[in-house]
């Protein structure tokens, strides 16, 4: 059994429920209780017992986000302990921070040892926010350190819902679902590179076709010289882990109608190739197929929820490492679209993979393109880990990813395609070049993607921030792997089936 295999056997998705019970009568291990900070007193802390109350009155707890205060039930609840749970100020409780704080929320409560959970809706809680604060606290069961020995926090085995009158079955399961895309996106992109390759991607490809009924091709180095795949395999070409082209299809959608294909990078380890990174920045490229590990979750949920789109999840998947056969800086190959491009920087490498599995897609039947991909530094210099900027050439389209992306929780932050910034593309030797555009860094490496798409509605998402927060002054993100961009590319697929 591989570790991953053992991963898929262990985890459980929590059994959620959403009850109209008091909360004194609420069978939990601990009941929380969220507080904002700055707010008046909420009546439903105080039907808690003056002493819950009471420690939010005197200031004792100020609600800060991720603020956490562990005490004793009152005598008669059916909870054993309350757990008061910071949101910050209500005026900055967007989606996005509101499913950060139920996710640090049950990893506090699982490390007391709860795992039976119940959420009072309190506050500046609303019933409309019972999804997000579901998908949050799912994501709040994941143990990052599971592969060390010794204790581990207790495993979520039980969630409900107390007091979000309006919140239906259907959405809860539907919220569920979508916490459980967040687990999953965030344990594939911290699996470490020995564990998932090229192939493993594939190998998980699979096991998800066979479970979900889904159509499966996958291409290796034999079917992509027959594709003309030549960026794929030439980011490929160092590495003894050959590299493939994997892609899943839902079908739900009426013949001839739409067909959304979700590119995600999947680089599952980049040094740079010859164009070396420095060994700082190698120990995070575990995390260089964070688009795949993302776009591979949606697809999940939309086959799970029998989506009426066609949709697919397109995975070009490689190692970029120094070896015999490693391109070099100064090459130029021939795309499979036909455009020529000239490899100036070998550690651009998500653009050239991204630029075949674009074309593989529109011969697929994709009507409509979103690709996430870890693919610029310039991502976090422009918004930190708080957001990924995006690109896109349709504003339509666009209106529809940016109304998923505020469903999803996950931030998306539109950034301009000025005329002037497509002459910055232009190699003196081929038709594109891969890098050293000398400024809008974020936008022009999106922008080569969308060199590919051949007319198509697209949208680029570029998640090199918001996929991994390693800055511990950034406290108020989660530290380590998000996930992020599992919820919006399954909400980009709603919305299109809806439309």
């Amino acid at each position: 059994m591989t570790d991953q295999q053992s991963f898929d056997a262990a985890w459980q998705r929590p059994r959620v429920a959403v009850t109209g019970a008091h909360a004194g009568e609420v069978d939990a291990d601990v009941l929380a209780a969220p507080v904002a900070a700055g707010g008046q007193p909420d009546p439903a802390l105080s039907a808690l017992g003056e002493t819950v109350a009471g420690f939010v009155a005197s200031g004792e707890h100020r609600g800060r986000l991720h603020q956490v205060m562990l005490l004793p039930a009152p005598a008669g609840m059916a909870a054993g302990r309350v757990l008061l749970y910071g949101l910050g100020a209500a005026a900055d409780l967007d989606g996005q921070r509101l499913r950060f704080a139920h996710q640090q929320m049950v990893e506090s409560a699982r490390r007391f040892g709860h795992r039976r959970i119940a959420v009072l809706r309190a506050g500046p809680l609303l019933d409309e926010d019972a999804g997000a604060v579901i998908e949050g606290c799912v994501a709040g069961g994941w143990d990052r350190r599971r592969r060390s020995t010794g204790d581990h926090p207790a495993p979520l085995e039980e969630l409900t819902l107390a007091g979000f009158g309006a919140a239906t079955d259907e959405a809860a399961e539907l919220a569920a679902l979508l916490g459980g895309a967040t687990v999953r996106s965030r344990e594939w992109q911290n699996a470490p590179a020995n564990e998932i390759g090229p192939q493993g991607l594939a190998d998980l490809a699979a096991e998800m076709a066979d479970r979900l009924g889904l159509e499966l091709e996958v291409l290796g180095p034999v079917e992509l010289a027959a594709g003309g795949y030549r960026l794929l395999l030439g980011v490929g070409a160092g590495s003894a882990r050959e590299p493939r082209l994997i892609r899943l299809l839902h079908r739900g959608g009426r013949p001839g109608g739409d067909c959304l294909a979700l590119v995600g990078k999947g680089i599952t380890f980049d040094s740079g190739g010859l164009s070396l990174k420095s060994a700082d920045a190698m120990t995070r490229m575990r995390a260089d197929m964070g688009g795949a590990a993302a776009v591979l979750a949606a697809i999940e949920v939309v086959a799970a929820r029998r989506l009426p789109l066609d949709v697919m999840a397109v995975v070009p998947a490689a190692d970029n490492i120094p070896g015999p056969d490693a391109q070099r800086p100064g090459d130029v190959w021939t795309s499979a679209s036909g455009k020529t491009v000239e490899v100036l920087n070998t550690d651009a490498e998500g653009r050239l993979v991204l630029a075949d599995a674009v074309t593989f897609a529109i011969r697929a039947g994709a009507t409509h393109v979103v690709d996430l991909a870890t693919l610029t530094s310039s991502a976090r210099m422009a918004v930190g880990h708080a957001a990924s900027p995006a690109i896109s050439n349709d504003d339509r389209f666009w209106s529809l990813v940016a109304a998923a992306a505020e469903t999803a929780g996950d931030r998306v932050w539109r950034l301009p395609i000025y005329p002037e910034f497509h002459s910055l593309l232009r190699s003196g030797s081929a038709d594109l070049r891969n890098s050293y555009y000398g400024e809008a860094g974020v936008i022009t490496g999106g922008m080569f993607i969308g060199e590919f798409v051949e007319g198509r509605p697209w949208v680029h998402v570029d998640i090199a921030g918001s996929h991994w927060n390693w800055n511990a002054s950034q406290h108020e993100i989660p530290q380590g792997p998000q996930g992020s961009g599992a919820r919006l590319c399954y909400r980009v697929a709603e919305g299109l089936a809806c439309r």
